[in-house]
């Protein structure tokens, strides 16, 4: 650090006017120059100035042998520099054939071919402010490269740093080529010095922040980075306006301009119809592209999925989930009657789901047999809806083959047994009733509630999304077409995270146990470094405590390991200081895992619905996730022959706990 006696070491740009560069005789000129000076004098030291190419400059920087240099504040450059805030911001400006309008805004570059420096800090800058628009970028290396592309029509203007091409125009290299009169200000001009120098850095921002507070800053800006654009401007407006002084001179006043505001009427009438007229274009795109996704969808779900007109009966889809399972082609489905499956189905099932559809809306967990067309039978659960969908009204239904579930699962299957048998006993007295049931039958309808329900409704919401696009495209109002297709991509990516994550919850009763000694110390401590990688920027207090090994599967203890402490991460995102402890204990002759944390917590009154797929503890908008992350370590521990325990409170924290070991 520069202590009071020792002098402070600048190194800036040797050819970056106006903020530093030579002049004809060698001397350090601009507003860096004079910012650097005045704090100098307010931190009592001396201030030594050197200017060189910029590449030297940042060379001289990462070996020490300069203090302090000012720069765009980038990712490559926060590894070997600590920044500043931003004291000012460079101008850049559009350079543009002469006679082309040029842009007075950011938006006005949509649609173009904009030549721009590849750099790292205007790379940054197009993600940061040019994201949302459409245009295509012709990467230089150089000011005078990306103006080259301009004059040789290989780009329709550059969009460049007035401290690099003003020089470049003035040479006279490149001609034919004019600058806007608007600057833009991309990107902001910050102090640095090297990383861990933070003594040096806050004694130099206590300087600006004084500098600023006592005027001596905004008045260099206004020297230094406010004198040439508005010159430039008088300049232009001067050439404009005798300019029109010779139009006026050859052009009749009266009738002449009247013809012309009625041509630039018809030209932007033209114009307007022509952004209409692709904007429509752009929906109509939109929704076919949506239909795509949604016919993408409803094909890739694992579950075997039916729609069926609810007034004739006969199966409008049907994806080919439904024809393997009932080893059937999808014309032998599609397009038939409902009452045609009743030799896989069974007659009287079909009439008794039509029964509760029209007396209900809704068929939850009904346990029949599907016989395959090869005679198999196939024991399964069907849940069906009735939806409005535009002016039709359908029946969703949703089948899951839960024979291999019944063979591994007892309790499953005990649960299965009794509402199938109860199912059956009823039908004559009482056909849709259905009595209340064990532990067995909850946990059978959560398992059908998962599909029926949560992945029905995004796929029902893709549906009625399109349904509004191609209403609002006939009335011509394309804005809200657009909308509502944003709404469209959100819903099929939700329905696809789902389908994933059921497709991984479903493989962990088929994954063979493969138990082992695991270094549950390492694999707990990995597992977090995988965690955090997200944003290594965030400080959390995290302790972990000795843990013993444990026996059992490493790749299902990793994913176990994975979703607590992710949920810890997540749901401590909001607290100030976030605290997360990983310890163990033992309990009988069993020792349990756990991970603590001070998050934001829920309410146990909820808690029955903890481990159930995509039943969340808390809304979507506030914290991401697929909301199968607990269901997914439940069925993993209990895979082991363990358990799992969570307990909560809002605004305290959450304690998550698992044991490989069987009870005793």
């Amino acid at each position: 650090m520069a202590g009071a006696q020792t002098p402070l070491r600048y190194g800036g740009d040797a050819a970056f006017a106006p903020f530093e560069s030579l002049d004809a005789d060698g001397q350090a000129k601009g507003f860096q120059i004079d910012l650097m000076k005045a704090v100098g004098r307010e931190l009592g030291v001396e201030v030594s100035v050197s200017l060189q190419p910029w590449p030297a400059t940042v060379e001289a920087f990462k070996a020490q042998r300069v203090d302090v240099i000012a720069m765009v504040e980038t990712s490559e450059r926060r590894a070997y520099a600590s920044f500043l805030k931003g004291h000012a911001a460079p101008a850049f400006a559009v350079y543009l054939p002469a006679g082309q309008p040029a842009p007075r805004a950011l938006q006005d570059l949509q649609g173009s071919r904009i030549a721009v420096l590849d750099h790292e800090p205007m790379r940054e800058s197009l993600g940061k402010w040019l994201s949302g628009i459409d245009a295509t970028y012709e990467r230089a290396r150089d000011a005078r490269s990306a103006l080259r592309l301009v004059q040789l029509g290989l780009a329709d203007m550059a969009l460049l740093p007035r401290a690099y091409a003003d020089p470049v125009m003035a040479s006279g290299d490149v001609s034919g080529l004019v600058a806007g009169l608007t600057n833009f200000r991309l990107q902001t001009y910050s102090l640095a010095v090297v990383r861990d120098n933070e003594a040096l850095r806050q004694r130099l921002q206590g300087a600006l922040d004084r500098l600023e507070a006592d005027g001596t800053l905004p008045a260099l800006r206004n020297r230094w980075l406010n004198e040439e654009p508005v010159s430039a401007e008088q300049v232009a407006m001067a050439r404009d306006l005798a300019r029109q002084r010779q139009w006026t001179w050859w052009v009749a006043a009266g009738g002449a301009l009247l013809l012309l505001l009625a041509a630039f009427a018809l030209r932007q009438r033209s114009l307007a119809v022509a952004t209409e007229r692709a904007r429509r274009e752009a929906a109509e795109r939109s929704l076919r592209r949506s239909e795509e996704l949604l016919e993408h969808t409803f094909q890739r779900n694992p579950e075997p999925m039916l729609v069926v007109d609810h007034h004739s009966g006969l199966v409008q889809d049907a994806n080919p989930a439904v024809a393997a399972l009932l080893g059937l082609s999808e014309s032998e489905v599609v397009g038939q009657p409902l009452r045609a499956l009743a030799h896989h189905i069974g007659l009287d099932v079909l009439k008794r789901m039509a029964r509760a559809i029209d007396r209900d809306g809704m068929l939850d967990a009904l346990p029949v047999t599907v016989t395959r067309a090869g005679g198999q039978p196939v024991a399964c659960l069907i849940s069906a809806d009735k939806l409005r969908v535009g002016e039709l009204t359908i029946v969703l239904c949703i089948v899951r083959d839960v024979t291999e579930r019944l063979a591994r699962d007892p309790a499953f299957r005990e649960g299965y047994q009794t509402l199938f048998d109860a199912n059956a006993q009823a039908r004559d007295d009482a056909p849709d009733s259905v009595p209340p049931g064990d532990a067995g039958e909850d946990r059978l309808r959560e398992f059908t509630r998962a599909v029926a329900h949560d992945l029905r409704a995004p796929l029902m919401a893709i549906q009625g999304f399109m349904g509004l696009m191609r209403e609002r495209l006939k009335l011509g109002h394309t804005e809200e077409a657009l909308e509502y297709s944003d709404q469209v991509e959100k819903a099929t990516q939700r329905m696809n995270s789902m389908i994933e994550a059921l497709c991984n919850l479903a493989q962990i009763d088929r994954h063979p146990l493969q138990r082992s000694a695991i270094d549950m110390q390492a694999l707990a401590t990995d597992t977090w470094t995988l965690v955090r990688s997200g944003d290594a920027e965030r400080r959390v207090e995290i302790v972990f405590d000795p843990l013993p090994p444990a026996q059992g599967d490493p790749d299902l203890v990793a994913q176990v390991w994975q979703n607590l402490l992710h949920n810890a991460w997540k749901y401590t995102a909001r607290v100030p200081q976030a605290r997360i402890r990983v310890d163990c204990f033992q309990e009988g002759q069993r020792t349990w895992y756990r991970v603590s944390d001070n998050g934001a917590g829920f309410d146990m009154a909820k808690a029955g619905h903890l481990f159930q797929p995509f039943r969340r503890m808390h809304l979507a908008s506030q914290y991401e996730g697929s909301g199968i992350g607990l269901s997914l370590v439940q069925r993993i521990v209990r895979h082991h022959g363990g358990e799992v325990r969570v307990r909560s409170q809002v605004g305290v924290g959450t304690v998550a706990e698992f044991t490989l070991a069987p009870a005793a």
